[in-house]
């Protein structure tokens, strides 16, 4: 086979495949911000008291 044939047969799934992968890329690095951002909220979130946690007044922390 020509090396000529073997590029036009072959470079339009590799040209795509690397598209997918920077696009995937991209939105996998959005996807770790969140699940950080996530994680830091549930965090601060659990160290709170029940009633702090539900929004109501709470005389045993000033957290609220």
């Amino acid at each position: 086979m020509d090396i000529v044939t073997i590029i036009g047969q072959v470079g339009f799934p590799i040209a795509v495949a690397a598209y997918l992968l920077v696009k995937f890329e991209n939105k996998l690095d959005a996807f770790t911000q969140a699940a950080n951002n996530l994680a830091i909220k549930l965090e601060a979130h659990t160290d709170r008291c029940l009633k702090c946690r539900e929004g109501r007044p709470c005389s045993a922390c000033d957290k609220n």
